[in-house]
């Protein structure tokens, strides 16, 4: 099996930004989803132009601040400038259209700026507003691939995937019932047993499979605004855990980042192979 490793939230935070980068250096993260409008933005970019082997997606959760200026984007923000949905997604439904548009080509200039290349993949879709549309019209003017994936989502539906990434046989692993994770509320930390629930998964030679996680340290800021927290630090262990590094060793399972498994590259096994990791799988 192959298995691509995702990182969420990347360029939340710097102190953020150091647990994700732990799992980069010292565990199994393949893939970076990089939320391109937080505080971590331009941190992240500068510590991945170090990390060429790891594929790029755009994090879409639009948390942060717009890249243009509040009066060029009135529809998007609140009275404190910030996008005003974070608390009430609803509040997409009276984005305008043609702002979006405009926010998210800025977006995507300053991720080229500073992190010398724009993302590979969006995998955020299947919301029906106008800021997705925006963002799905602006992924295809930059080559940007997205509705990739298959299998069943968050909300218990079925991934809509594109006819031309069918063959991919790219599968999201949500792991929605898996008895190792109830939630990611503070409340559920004693059921939270990442580690456990990669291991659980099932090894299928067929399949390419996509793991996220939400890898990460924890400050003031993302303490103050996010729902999820004391995971975030158990993903940054799960993901450096030696029993999962051997429970990939055993399995002979391929690791591999998006680009690889949408164009059939081999950069994540050239990097293993020149670094000498014991991930590195000899075919």
């Amino acid at each position: 099996m192959k298995l691509i490793v995702r990182a969420d939230d990347v360029g939340y935070t710097v102190i953020h930004n150091e647990g994700t980068f732990r799992t980069l250096e010292h565990g199994i993260t393949t893939s970076c989803d990089l939320m391109l409008d937080t505080p971590g933005f331009a941190d992240a970019c500068r510590r991945l132009r170090d990390y060429p082997w790891i594929s790029i997606g755009w994090h879409t959760h639009f948390w942060g601040r717009p890249v243009l200026s509040a009066s060029e984007v009135p529809s998007m923000v609140d009275e404190a400038g910030r996008f005003k949905w974070r608390k009430d997604r609803t509040l997409t439904q009276t984005v305008d259209y043609d702002e979006a548009v405009r926010e998210c080509r800025a977006q995507l200039e300053r991720c080229r700026d500073l992190l010398g290349r724009i993302p590979d993949t969006w995998s955020m879709g299947g919301f029906h507003n106008p800021l997705n549309k925006a963002i799905e019209t602006v992924c295809d003017e930059y080559g940007i691939a997205h509705d990739f994936l298959q299998g069943i989502g968050y909300n218990g539906k079925k991934i809509v995937c594109k006819e031309e990434y069918l063959d991919k046989r790219l599968y999201e692993i949500t792991l929605k019932d898996n008895s190792y994770i109830k939630s990611l509320k503070v409340e559920d930390f004693p059921f939270y047993h990442p580690a456990e629930a990669m291991m659980a998964m099932p090894v299928e030679e067929d399949k390419i499979a996509m793991f996220s996680r939400h890898p990460g340290f924890l400050d003031d800021y993302v303490l103050a605004e996010s729902s999820c927290t004391l995971p975030r630090v158990k993903d940054v262990e799960a993901l450096c855990d030696e029993r999962v590094i051997q429970w990939i060793i055993d399995n002979r399972i391929e690791l591999v980042n998006h680009r690889d498994a949408l164009y059939g590259t081999n950069e994540y096994q050239e990097h293993l192979k020149e670094t000498g990791s014991p991930l590195y799988l000899e075919k």
